[in-house]
């Protein structure tokens, strides 16, 4: 069993320089993913993952992913997204020298689906509801390794360096952190690193993490009270990356966000839209579902201190702003 969070031993660059704590076997399959900006925007700082060599934080759990994928001796992975997570793992597939089938809902935005194509990965758009494409995915997994970002826990091992680099950059002086959630794999990777590093002695206490999601699509906000997702008809949503009304490991999600002491909250279309347009304006292009959480933090009036997961990059979405 691999040692957590032991800052000292840590070298190098990127997402690999924690591989001390990362509980992944084999060598890394890597795209320099990880070590990504953190820079001040009005009251916050938004931790810039769109910067990530696919556009989105997903690759960092696709590097980690996909490196146990190849030490298992697999050959073709399965994974099933609404977009920046088949784009991720389609791309660390080909890096590896991998085969990847792509689940993904019938409307998938489509310059996320031709970049899937592009990277050489199978896209197998899956109609009905969001539920059928994650059945689809794990029969799929029958015959093949599964890679699922809501599934696979080696996928939060990447995810969790997020947290690494916050305490790196901003140490105990961070007092609370944002970001969008769907399946939770932020969320989760968050609270799984600071743990660790509360675990080690090198924080006192997590940072409150607070969960976003869009009034279009809540199903984590609307069951928070009873610890369980809410049914909900998911409507259009410019935040397409957390329109999952079935997530998994919700358990997970609510606890994250319970012992922290953090708060679950629901934005309006109307202030993702105004967010997502006024960081435009100030030089950042960000993806409309990074732009939730940006929502999110003004609705709560957060400190200074204050850190916003900017989850991808605009470029995926910049036809429609």
């Amino acid at each position: 069993m691999n040692q957590v969070a032991q800052p000292g031993a840590w070298s190098g660059g990127g997402l690999w320089r924690y591989r001390r704590d990362l509980l992944i076997d084999g060598d890394p399959v890597t795209l320099g993913e990880g070590a990504t900006p953190l820079l001040r925007h009005g009251q916050v700082w938004l931790k810039l993952e769109g910067i990530s060599p696919t556009g989105s934080f997903k690759d960092r759990g696709a590097s980690t992913a996909i490196t146990a994928a190849r030490a298992a001796g697999a050959r073709t992975v399965v994974e099933d997204s609404s977009g920046n997570a088949g784009t991720s793992v389609a791309a660390y597939a080909a890096a590896a020298g991998l085969r990847a089938r792509i689940f993904a809902p019938e409307d998938i935005v489509a310059a996320k689906a031709r970049a899937i194509v592009a990277l050489g990965a199978e896209l197998v758009r899956v109609s009905g509801p969001r539920s059928a494409v994650t059945a689809a995915a794990i029969e799929a997994a029958r015959d093949a390794y599964d890679a699922g970002h809501a599934r696979d826990d080696r996928f939060l091992e990447g995810t969790k360096t997020i947290a690494f680099e916050l305490f790196e950059e901003m140490g105990s002086s961070l007092t609370d952190v944002i970001t969008p959630v769907g399946q939770g794999t932020v969320l989760i990777g968050l609270a799984m690193g600071f743990a660790d590093l509360v675990a080690a002695g090198r924080l006192e206490r997590t940072p409150r993490l607070h969960g976003v999601q869009s009034e279009a699509c809540a199903p984590l906000v609307r069951g928070a009270a009873i610890g369980r997702p809410a049914p909900v008809v998911p409507q259009p949503s410019l935040a397409d990356g957390i329109r999952i009304p079935e997530p998994t490991r919700s358990e997970r999600s609510y606890a994250a966000v319970r012992y922290s002491g953090g708060r679950w909250l629901s934005v309006s279309e109307d202030a993702i839209g105004r967010a997502w347009h006024e960081a435009a304006h100030a030089g950042l292009l960000i993806e409309p579902t990074s732009a939730a959480a940006l929502a999110g933090a003004r609705a709560l009036n957060l400190p200074p201190s204050a850190a916003v997961i900017i989850t991808g990059s605009g470029l995926k979405a910049v036809d429609r702003y």
